[in-house]
């Protein structure tokens, strides 16, 4: 077993309960069937590397952490992180019995002098609590756990739309000085928002190192409802891959909702496919994922819409462009329709002249 002072546990862990217990945080509501991305913010203690944390979350894929970042896809797995800066961490949610919980992981193994208030405060940064640890793993008593035993993490998270509006739900763990009104602003939502999905009164209900709920703007696509990625969603300022890594969907405009997915020319690992199945638009010979033709106002464009295990789905989608919708546009074609009915009058009115004589 590990090796501590099990007399200096007991009385810490009983301050802990004396100074937190009236400080629990909140669940995070969740009903919505099935499973979704979302995303925990971790500030780490101290200087570590995208490595290192893609370990401590179990991350396979280094891609699916810089997206969630909105960094460079060709930043290197060694890349520094510096103390206190939050990275965001997409993990899988799945809602039970009201409450959404990240599924099937990460798995922590635990080392010698670890303890499992440690382990939360410390190696996870206050992301959970200790005691929602030792009751999803099923510990007996807190102060009892072994060395290479592995710990599964319970993240907080949720699935569910916000307002009828389909979002990315964030854990943003609360920093000293934090209020609803700035938290509000940095994540783009309101106070009111924040206050609803966290039953939340007021910023004294704030509680700093502890996790709240923040739902991040985010985008989505017509994708068919049986595809395996049927439910994506993006948060605005990041990307993610998708049909086995062969096709990439960014949210990176503030004034729409809509995925901009185009077709990766990356090599494929662990891959189902060996090569990416074409992404051609199905009646178009001359559209491909994330490709349009405009004729006049009018724009089609080919869109992303899902996958099976042999090909890539797409459909053309119709739209006019907002520059011919626009009022300074619309005047301005307006004003060249009566500048050229002038011009014509003038040009006939010799005409009429000579009819008349």
């Amino acid at each position: 077993m590990v090796c501590v002072n099990q007399v200096l546990i007991l009385i810490l862990l009983s301050l802990s309960a004396l100074f937190f217990s009236s400080s629990t945080a909140q669940n995070f509501k969740c009903s919505t069937p099935g499973k979704c991305t979302a995303l925990v913010g971790y500030v780490p203690h101290n200087r570590t590397s995208l490595s290192d944390i893609l370990n401590l979350f179990n991350i396979k894929n280094l891609r699916n952490l810089l997206g969630a970042n909105g960094l460079s896809i060709t930043t290197p797995r060694n890349y520094t992180v510096e103390a206190k800066r939050t990275i965001k961490i997409p993990i899988t949610c799945r809602c039970s019995n009201g409450t959404g919980v990240s599924y099937n992981g990460p798995v922590y193994t635990v080392k010698k002098d670890d303890g499992l208030f440690f382990i939360a405060s410390e190696v996870f940064t206050g992301l959970v609590e200790y005691e929602k640890i030792q009751t999803a793993n099923k510990i007996p008593n807190a102060n009892l756990i072994e060395i290479g035993q592995n710990l599964t993490i319970p993240l907080p998270c949720s699935c569910d739309d916000v307002d009828s509006d389909k979002v990315v739900h964030y854990a943003h763990v609360v920093q000293s000085g934090n209020s609803l009104e700035s938290i509000a602003k940095e994540f783009g939502t309101d106070e009111d928002t924040l206050k609803k999905i966290n039953d939340i009164a007021d910023d004294s209900k704030l509680i700093a190192d502890k996790p709240i709920d923040v739902p991040l703007k985010a985008c989505n696509s017509s994708i068919n409802s049986d595809s395996p990625d049927s439910s994506l969603r993006v948060a605005n300022g990041t990307y993610v891959f998708t049909a086995n890594n062969c096709v990439k969907c960014t949210c990176d405009d503030a004034s729409s909702t809509t995925l901009r997915c185009e077709q990766t020319q990356l090599k494929l690992v662990n891959s189902k496919w060996k090569t990416c199945p074409s992404a051609q638009c199905e009646g178009s010979e001359s559209l491909s994922i994330g490709n349009f033709t405009t004729n006049g106002c009018n724009r089609t464009t080919c869109t992303y819409a899902g996958y099976t295990d042999q090909k890539i789905l797409t459909v053309t989608t119709n739209d006019t462009l907002t520059t011919c919708s626009s009022p300074s546009n619309i005047a301005s074609r307006i004003g060249s329709s009566w500048s050229f009915l002038f011009i014509s009058s003038i040009h006939l009115i010799p005409l009429f002249l000579h009819l008349f004589q």
